[in-house]
């Protein structure tokens, strides 16, 4: 996953801004006042690291393997403790330079005022290395973790998004080898693929990937829909935390991608400067004791203040 390079906070922070302001205006998102209901509260930290330790605790987890199947059956278990939920799966065999591999994406369908939806999403599984043990606490958990944590505080807060939510845990978007048409990206392409099977329009796509490091910054790639990433600094002005987010200098191929290809406006909330010079990244040293669940938290909030003011600004 990931293209990556390095690059200055300061600087990009600042081409965010100017980016986000140009995007404003001319999506005409300014015109409308950024809320969200007075009586939602934030996000449980201590739920989201509990999340994330649990999801952890199942060990390497690459597609395919034995882990990664308790590990979905865990998350389909906890989403259908939410009464409104509606829990499903979708599962398909695709050939990689690994041989076939049977993969699993995991759906949650929580009703909104329009049965038109938004995907939010985070991918499940773990990269395979032979030299050393990953058990992915950030390039995976994270994701699981927001996802789970924004459900269940929508939930608890009894509010109806503008639009149904449709989370959706991928697998296989590590890749085996070396990401291509049949390596990598799985789940991602086979569910833009069968759009057709969902009830109303996709209105947007969020990918939340890497979330949870303790230094959160959020490195928004340049493929990123210009009203979206406008949202994104909005919500997290509204918290206080501008700081929060910069831009990436680049694409970054991740599972929004092929939901761009289809047209559909996409933005991935990656955190690609985990450690100095992301040198955690796909490393024994993505643990987690290099994660919080302050950070989690922050990202489900910021996603779920863009849900509720992604219509008003004309998605």
């Amino acid at each position: 996953m990931k293209r990556f390079s390095s690059f200055s906070r300061t600087r990009f922070s600042a081409l965010l801004s100017l980016l986000c302001f140009s995007a404003c205006f001319f999506a005409g998102c300014g015109k409308e006042e950024f809320s969200l209901p007075e009586d939602l509260a934030p996000c449980d930290r201590e739920k989201a690291m509990a999340y994330a330790e649990k999801c952890v605790s199942f060990g390497e987890r690459p597609s395919g393997s034995k882990a990664l199947f308790s590990c979905g059956n865990w998350i389909m278990e906890t989403l259908r403790k939410i009464p409104e939920a509606k829990v499903s799966s979708r599962t398909f065999t695709e050939s990689t330079p690994a041989g076939p591999i049977t993969f699993r994406n995991i759906l949650c369908r929580i009703p909104g005022e329009s049965p038109d939806y938004v995907i939010v999403s985070a991918h499940y599984d773990t990269k395979k290395f032979s030299s050393f043990s990953f058990v992915g606490a950030n390039d995976g958990a994270s994701g699981v973790s927001a996802l789970l944590l924004l459900a269940e505080t929508l939930s608890r807060s009894g509010k109806k998004l503008p639009y149904t939510l449709l989370l959706v845990f991928f697998d296989g978007e590590e890749c085996q080898e070396e990401y291509g048409p049949g390596d990598g990206l799985h789940g991602s392409r086979h569910f833009a693929a069968n759009l057709h099977e969902q009830k109303g329009r996709c209105r947007a796509m969020i990918l939340l990937d890497m979330v949870g490091d303790k230094d959160l910054f959020l490195t928004v790639p340049t493929n990123t829909h210009p009203v979206l990433r406008a949202l994104l600094e909005r919500s997290a002005a509204y918290r206080k935390k501008s700081s929060v987010a910069g831009s990436f200098p680049g694409g970054i191929l991740d599972d929004h991608v092929p939901f761009q290809k289809k047209g559909i406006p996409s933005i991935d909330l990656i955190d690609f400067s985990y450690g100095e010079d992301n040198v955690f990244w796909h490393t024994p040293e993505d643990t987690l004791d290099k994660i919080s669940g302050e950070s989690m938290a922050l990202a489900a909030d910021l996603v779920l203040g863009m849900l509720f003011n992604m219509k008003k600004y004309g998605l």
